[in-house]
């Protein structure tokens, strides 16, 4: 048995293992968001991390940079997207109709999204 024979049990122990805590941290400081979509966030950020960790772990002949770049762009376009959505429906008032602040706030999310990855792409290109 080779050496990357015998990381991948160890691989598959470090992503369940950050994963699984990822996963209960998100749940546990929930907040006042309920379970349902604490438990999605959670599912969804466990994933993201357990995949950085198993790219970190790759060898270097591996080629990991296609899928590393892929996985870091799309986390930068999806947490600007919903960072600004949430900073948006912040700065609202209650009083107003909630389908003109979501669509408000979806709008100014789309924009700031394609211009982030507009950013990525021309600051570091795919080699």
């Amino acid at each position: 048995m080779n050496k990357e024979e015998s990381m991948v049990p160890l691989g598959i122990l470090v992503f369940l293992a950050a994963s699984a805590g990822i996963w209960h941290w998100i749940v546990r400081n929930r907040g006042s968001v309920n379970l349902w979509l604490a438990n999605l966030a959670g599912v969804l950020a466990s994933f993201l991390v357990g995949v950085v960790v198993l790219i970190f772990m790759a060898p270097e002949q591996a080629g990991t940079r296609g899928p590393a770049y892929f996985l870091y762009s799309l986390m930068a376009f999806i947490g600007v997207f919903i960072g600004t959505w949430l900073f948006v429906i912040a700065r609202f008032k209650e009083g107003e109709h909630p389908v003109g602040r979501h669509f408000i706030a979806g709008a100014c999310s789309v924009v700031a999204a394609f211009f982030t990855l507009l950013l990525w792409v021309t600051t570091f290109p795919a080699k």
